[in-house]
């Protein structure tokens, strides 16, 4: 049977380029990062078939991605760095297509490069993250804290606006008028 030649050119596979030309975009892809104007994310691998996967990244760039991925070849176990270039279309109900627009290979060096600055931004915004949300917990807490701070006057030094009680005007201030009969079995030095 004759190969359809018009099926087979349509299908032709996304362009590539070597860690020589990944270098270009890894390094505009990493000032990014170290900056904040790009998000990574880190794909939680215990989803999917770990045997050839070993890490992936993505980074959304509303419709276009990069995704960054290190995996282990099937038959030879080596490792193999990737860099995907991707069009992502929205078509209804939340669904996406995604088209690979071209592609780079990555050493291990480039890659741990990459994984270090991902890493360090994963950790920065979840740290930063986590400040906001025990700053946010604790806002009824300081407000409280610096209330009392201002009223109680242990806490501000003013101790000279504290009256000094004694013990009998303390009882006769809190305590119900008592029986004499019970004052004087407690305390008889107390008067009847």
């Amino acid at each position: 049977m004759p190969i359809d030649t018009k099926q087979t050119n349509s299908i032709t596979p996304p362009p590539h380029g070597d860690e020589s030309k990944a270098v270009r975009y890894l390094e505009k892809i990493l000032e990014l990062l170290q900056n904040d104007k790009l998000i990574v994310s880190q794909t939680d691998l215990q989803k999917f078939d770990p045997s050839t996967l070993q890490d992936h990244y993505r980074i959304d760039m509303g419709e276009y991605d990069i995704e960054v991925s290190h995996s282990k070849q099937p038959d030879s176990g080596n490792d193999f760095y990737i860099m995907l270039f991707n069009s992502i279309k929205k078509i209804e109900n939340n669904c996406t297509d995604k088209v690979i627009l071209a592609y780079t290979h990555l050493d291990s060096n480039q890659f741990q490069k990459f994984k270090t600055t991902a890493t360090d931004q994963i950790e920065r915004i979840k740290k930063a993250e986590e400040e906001r949300r025990f700053k946010e917990a604790m806002e009824p807490i300081d407000q409280k804290l610096e209330f009392m701070k201002t009223e109680n006057p242990y806490l501000t030094g003013e101790t000279d606006k504290i009256e000094t009680i004694s013990a009998q005007s303390l009882t006769d201030h809190i305590l119900p008028p008592p029986d004499n009969e019970i004052v004087s079995a407690i305390s008889p030095s107390l008067p009847n």
